[in-house]
């Protein structure tokens, strides 16, 4: 059997901890090969030596590469993954900014609207590049992503390429997290106490299981169980949202709690996610449910080489690398796909980003969805999911096609469709609006390798 070979572009990130920490789990990894691509020498040095040191302790026999140029590691690679950001904590302070001087207050600023918009002006070319140079290379590689804004960058891997791509997005198990906690089913004091932040390095207890579809960083939740019996938790989990107040929540999910209330149907993952797609915010409930842009300053990315460098001086024991190894700070779905399509059978995922074509039957084909599937060989395929309940189906179709809009503006250049993509957006009320906060968005990102003049 070939060696497999997993390139991991942009190894700088902090996700880079997290995928060794997960890929020295599970023995389908032994004897691969692992590729690092990092611009930066002296980190990718370090980034290496982790990575050497868990070969030796744990006995895995992988080869390990390090390249400062992506395309000395993309030869003979069948999985990349992609940490990418293009100067992201600087230019998400800045979607800030730019919307508030329009009078447009968002929450996330990352994914949708008019920053999902000039993150895509920033993040579509690098990503068609590292497509073009896959296609060259590797012409059969998985290509697997969670950067963000993630369904917009798939829909432009998939209408100006031809690399094969899978999307993932741990926010299923953020929503399951908070299920737990409302329901009771998780003593965790550390849970009860997280800020959504921390709550990006946990996993849930298990205990309950749930079955939900839409669109990346809108999925709607249409059914709650008991793990152990079986039991549909939907009636209980209403009404004990019904009967509490916004206050009374965990926090980072008030809003989504109160919005179920008026909707019917719960929503995932997160308070600043949703605050993003679901148009019916106002001030008022923002203010009950403690709704607040996101605190950019306290989120991860790449990691400096003196950061490299204290984690490698961390892990310089069997002992402390055995247990590193153990622990599980993330759900780490991302690398369970790698792993379901290396086996012979076919394993569910709970949460895949595909081409809709037909999985969901009230949206549209060409719609990037969020949603079930399972993994085999040959890839993933949708769980055929049926209809969304029809008050949630809107949000989601219009929200996939303004994607489609956006990820052609992006891949070509096209003010056009860019100011198409903001009339459309269901924040922005005026022509005026719209063109002048695209020609603030377009100055400053041209700084940037974008495609527009």
């Amino acid at each position: 059997m070939k060696r497999k070979k997993i390139v991991i572009i942009g190894s700088g990130s902090q996700f880079t901890e997290f995928f060794l920490q997960e890929l020295f789990k599970f023995e389908e990894f032994k004897g691969c090969t692992l590729a690092f691509v990092d611009r930066k020498a002296d980190r990718l040095e370090y980034e290496v030596e982790l990575a050497n040191r868990i070969n030796k302790v744990l006995d895995y026999g992988l080869t390990v590469e390090g390249h400062t140029d992506r395309k000395d590691a993309l030869p003979n690679a069948d999985f990349i993954y992609c940490f990418i950001a293009v100067n992201s904590k600087e230019a998400w302070k800045k979607e800030f900014e730019l919307c508030n001087k329009h009078g447009i207050d968002p929450y996330e600023a990352y994914t949708v609207g008019a920053p999902g918009l000039n993150f895509s002006i920033r993040h579509v070319p690098v990503m068609l590049d590292i497509a073009a140079d896959i296609e060259k290379l590797c012409p059969g590689a998985w290509l697997i992503l969670d950067n963000n804004p993630l369904s917009r960058i798939l829909a432009a891997l998939e209408r100006h390429s031809t690399v094969k791509w899978i999307g993932y997005c741990n926010g299923h198990e953020m929503i399951q997290m908070a299920l737990e906690q409302l329901l009771g089913k998780d003593e965790r004091t550390s849970l009860r106490d997280a800020d959504p932040i921390e709550r990006e390095f946990m996993v849930p207890s298990g205990s309950v299981d749930i079955l939900l579809a839409g669109i990346n960083h809108l999925q709607w939740v249409t059914d709650i169980r008991d793990t152990a019996t079986g039991e549909d938790l939907y009636p209980q989990v209403m009404e004990t949202i019904n009967r509490m107040k916004p206050g009374d929540f965990p926090g980072g999910y008030r809003f989504i709690f109160e919005a179920a209330k008026r909707i019917g149907f719960i929503c995932s993952p997160a308070d600043n996610h949703v605050g993003d797609y679901l148009w019916f915010v106002d001030p008022t409930i923002a203010n009950q449910c403690g709704l607040k842009p996101y605190p950019v300053d306290q989120w991860f990315g790449g990691r400096l080489a003196n950061d490299w460098k204290e984690i490698v001086v961390k892990y310089d024991t069997e002992e402390a690398i055995k247990t590193y190894v153990s622990q599980r700070r993330i759900g780490w779905l991302s690398l369970q796909i790698t792993r379901y399509l290396l086996t012979s059978g076919q394993n569910y995922h709970p949460a895949l980003n595909l081409v809709n074509n037909g999985a969901i039957s009230n949206l549209t084909n060409d719609i990037i969805v969020e949603l079930p599937a399972v993994i085999g060989p040959d890839g993933p395929k949708a769980v055929q999911y049926g209809t969304l309940p029809e008050v949630t189906a809107p949000y989601c179709q219009l929200i996939g096609s303004i994607s489609n809009i956006v990820a052609d503006a992006a891949a070509t250049g096209s003010r056009k469709l860019a100011l198409q993509a903001l009339m459309l957006d269901p924040f922005i009320h005026s022509i005026s609006v719209a063109e002048a906060l695209l020609e603030d968005m377009l100055a400053y990102s041209r700084q940037y390798d974008t495609r527009f003049e």
